[in-house]
């Protein structure tokens, strides 16, 4: 791809779509200002957020970080789920429940299930585990009527199962957050086979307005990033976005960059189910593109994400451009502490991925986001900016001089 040289990203326009979390925008963009000003703290940089302004289908708001010799402004954009999630969730519980286990034996009864014991078994397991909790749960209500049927009658042991049965139930969702689980599965079999209405005009709206701001030159670089579930909606981002744009050609090359970046991606939970073909055609648009560079971040840490894949081959496609495949390392993230204890909160390991560091590693969600350096030069780069700032914050001589 042929850029214009420059030193820094001056001017960056981020979309970013999270999984399937009922998080507010303005929750949202709470967490980004106090993260924000940790990556300050780690990366000796001075930082600065703006206020949101939260629409029906997005949210943005501006965010600055600078060094003594470099400073970068951030127009940070979300495609907000979360009313489309608060729609499910005010559904009457059991319905709730019959579309999860629904959902869930979508994925259990198809070829899906195998593809995640062959390329991530720890998602195999992750998988059954809601299948586990429920099951679980009716062996203890049965256990506990049989068990006290005998001294209190059928009737009333009944009752006693049943009682088993509901708390279980309750202490997997508290504990566990079994509810979520399922009603996740029912949102990914329906994202398997097609994007709903609302959700495909929030893409395509989103997609048109970049596509404006890159054909104006407003921005160096324009990265999108998908968590978890976000990963697969942001990959039909890409899709409509490149499918919009003119041809790039030597003679006239554009000024913006474009970079996608997946973190903690589900994008095989739904690309190898055999129904997921629109997905499949998303990623082949993306990786046969020269415009766009894509990079997956991956953790061990992670049991919501496939290690060491590349999502695009598992997928049965041949990738003209194939994506960066990246680990992101916890414990080099934040303190060994820190990391204990979260260890058995799996969705908070999982949401890591846009957390701040309060250590400076190879992975930073904010220097991807705010930071001064292309995505494409991160991505590449086998320790990401880890040479390219000094204890000052300020540029070293290994930093990227152009775009790559």
């Amino acid at each position: 791809m042929t850029v214009t040289a420059a030193p820094i990203v001056r001017r960056r326009l981020v979309v970013h779509i999270h999984g399937y979390q009922l998080t507010a925008p303005d929750r949202f963009h709470r967490r980004f200002s106090r993260d924000l000003s940790t990556f300050g703290e780690t990366w000796s940089a001075s930082t600065e957020t703006g206020a949101p302004e939260i629409l029906p289908r997005q949210a943005h708001w501006q965010a600055e970080a600078g060094g003594p010799d470099w400073r970068t402004r951030t127009d940070y954009r979300i495609i907000r789920l979360d009313d489309l999630i608060a729609q499910g969730h005010r559904k009457p519980l059991p319905g709730r429940i019959l579309l999860g286990i629904r959902g869930l034996f979508d994925f259990l009864l198809d070829r899906a299930i195998l593809g995640y014991f062959r390329y991530g078994w720890r998602y195999a397991i992750f998988t059954i585990a809601p299948l586990a909790m429920m099951l679980a749960s009716v062996l203890a209500g049965l256990f506990a009527a049989r068990w006290s049927s005998g001294s209190i009658g059928p009737w009333f042991g009944s009752l006693v199962g049943i009682a088993v049965f509901v708390a279980g139930i309750a202490f997997f969702s508290k504990k566990f957050y079994l509810f979520i689980l399922l009603e996740d599965w029912a949102f990914a079999s329906i994202l398997a086979r097609r994007l709903e209405p609302e959700l495909a005009a929030r893409l395509d709206e989103g997609s048109r307005e970049v596509r404006a701001a890159i054909e104006g030159g407003t921005f160096d670089e324009v990265l999108l990033i998908g968590h978890s579930l976000g990963a697969v909606m942001i990959l039909h981002f890409a899709e409509m976005l490149l499918g919009g744009l003119p041809p790039e050609t030597a003679s006239a090359p554009s000024p913006t960059r474009i970079a996608l970046l997946t973190i903690g991606s589900s994008v095989l939970k739904i690309g190898l189910h055999s129904a997921a073909e629109p997905l499949r055609r998303a990623t082949a648009a993306v990786t046969s593109s020269p415009r766009i560079v894509w990079a997956d971040y991956w953790s061990q840490h992670d049991v919501m994400n496939f290690p060491y894949v590349d999502p695009a081959v598992a997928m049965g496609i041949t990738p003209l451009h194939p994506p960066i495949s990246r680990k992101a390392i916890f414990r080099q993230m934040i303190s060994a502490e820190a990391l204990r204890a979260v260890r058995f909160d799996f969705f908070r390991k999982h949401n890591q991925f846009f957390h701040a560091a309060t250590r400076r590693s190879g992975y930073d969600y904010f220097m991807f986001t705010c930071g001064p350096f292309y995505g494409a030069d991160l991505a590449r780069s086998p320790h990401g900016a880890m040479d390219w700032l000094d204890d000052r914050g300020a540029l070293t001589g290994n930093a990227p001089q152009h775009g790559a």
